[in-house]
């Protein structure tokens, strides 16, 4: 029966208090939207991972590179990351006897009314002590391990959200890239639509100097000049804030030199884009395991909260020790001491604190786990966004570069004309007009489609395999 006393802490120590955590199960469909025409199929493993080296370009996967070496957030990510890892690093080493070494000298007089202290009747005296503290808490219901397993799940949430950042500025370079590209060209194409309209401008000016067109002709060529050169200045501007922000995520001020200028014709849409995925797919996001780990935390807390209700126990060697009146003899065997104490700590009456604790606990992982859900539902709305984007953007710039052809064609039968006297050049110009305006909206569409494709990359990314930060 004793041998069963003194065992019983051991075995109790193999069990922890409070709920184990079990993956919820979520009725994921087999695709991400019900119209999807293709069957899911998997994702490239590189399309996961380090995407954005579809697109085509060196010049941007250096840029990629470097904002993820340099950019601020990724930084304060891999130190939140650390941060974590110390923190189960400290919470697991409460679990492990506590040692301590203690080395102390005092000087001092008794007082004559009592006696001396010490074997030789001194009263002004000095005592050296060295003292050997050896401390150790049973960990019988689990508390220390469900701390251990909440901020294991809390070092995961932030090892995710690193992934989660990285991916954020890789995607912001790329998109920082691709708009420069699209305003560029849409630059290029207002220059060529304000170039036009001048021309238009002057053959209609000496038309009115020949009486052959009349001052309302020329007040509409310059108000179509005009509002073609109140575009310009728009896009400057967007064009420089774009170079703006791709400075700032690569680390770097706005007056910093940047040589990464980018033209849509370098940069390609990424092959073997998917059109239909597989909705399981969302469990690899960043967001929706951080949201897991966060409701793997919590679930530990719930653990630790009925682990608080509970006897605690303790083991001290508070006094293994040394003491003398003279350094010399210190450690002899006789001036050796020391006390060991065990301890039983059992909260009897606490006002309910602790059960409200708990009962919190339990609503606060209820809550996590909705959370959970609510972040899976939005990763798959996200992805079902992201398909339908690209889908619609594949049709528009199929259907923008068949207007292009179209205009280029006319563009040219009206040059012919002018050339044979069948059309007048303003004529000419108009259909050059129109060429301009197709190329315009075509470059727009392809903008448009190269960026969707980036939201479409990050959308169905899995996380990132970390580096030791």
């Amino acid at each position: 029966m004793s041998r069963l006393v003194y065992c019983l802490p051991l075995l109790l120590a193999a069990c922890a208090v409070g709920p184990d955590y079990r993956r919820p199960e979520l009725a994921l469909p087999a695709r991400v939207t019900a119209s999807d025409a293709a069957a899911p199929a998997a994702v490239p493993a590189d399309l996961e991972r380090d995407w954005w080296r579809r697109f085509g370009s060196e010049k941007l996967n250096r840029l990629v590179d470097e904002a993820l070496r340099a950019s601020p957030t990724v930084e304060a990510g891999q130190a939140n990351l650390r941060a974590a890892q110390e923190a189960v690093a400290a919470q697991e080493g409460v679990a492990l006897p506590q040692v301590s070494l203690g080395l102390n000298s005092n000087r001092q007089k008794t007082a004559s009314v009592y006696a001396s202290p010490l074997a030789n009747n001194a009263y002004i005296y000095t005592v050296h002590t060295a003292q050997l503290s050896v401390g150790f808490s049973p960990d019988v219901f689990g508390l220390t391990r469900r701390n251990v397993e909440a901020l294991t799940a809390q070092r995961d949430v932030a090892a995710e959200n690193l992934s989660a950042t990285r991916l954020t500025v890789a995607a912001n370079v790329v998109l920082a890239a691709i708009n420069s590209a699209g305003l560029s060209e849409q630059a290029r194409l207002v220059r060529g639509q304000i170039e036009t309209q001048r021309r238009a401008l002057e053959i209609t000016q000496r038309l009115r100097r020949l009486g052959a067109a009349s001052e309302a002709d020329e007040s509409a060529q310059q108000l179509q000049l005009a509002s073609l050169e109140a575009n310009l200045p728009t896009l400057e501007r967007q064009l420089a804030q774009q170079g703006h922000l791709l400075r700032a995520l690569l680390g770097r001020y706005p007056a910093d030199p940047l040589d990464a200028s980018f033209s849509l014709a370098e940069l390609r849409l990424p092959a073997e884009l998917p059109t239909a995925v597989p909705a399981r797919l969302v469990e690899t996001r960043p967001d929706v395991r951080a949201a897991e780990a966060s409701l793997r935390s919590a679930n530990a807390l719930v653990g630790v909260a009925r682990a608080n209700r509970l006897p605690t126990f303790s083991i001290t060697a508070s006094g293994v020790g040394q003491a003398s009146s003279t350094l010399s003899q210190l450690f002899q065997s006789s001036n050796r001491f020391w006390s060991l104490t065990g301890g039983l700590t059992q909260p009897l009456f606490d006002g309910g604190t602790l059960a409200a604790r708990e009962r919190a606990a339990w609503a606060q992982r209820d809550a996590a786990a909705a959370l959970y859900r609510q972040t899976v539902l939005q990763a798959i709305q996200s992805v079902a966004d992201s398909l339908a984007a690209a889908d619609g953007d594949r049709r528009l710039v199929a259907r923008q570069g068949e207007v292009l052809r179209a205009a280029e064609r006319a563009a040219r039968i009206a040059r012919d004309q002018v050339r044979l006297g069948d059309l007048s050049p303003l004529a000419a110009l108009a259909a050059e007009q129109s060429q301009w305006q197709a190329g315009l909206a075509l470059a727009q569409a392809r903008t448009a489609e190269l960026s969707d494709a980036v939201a479409l990359c990050q959308a169905i990314s899995g996380t990132w395999v970390q580096e030791a930060p």
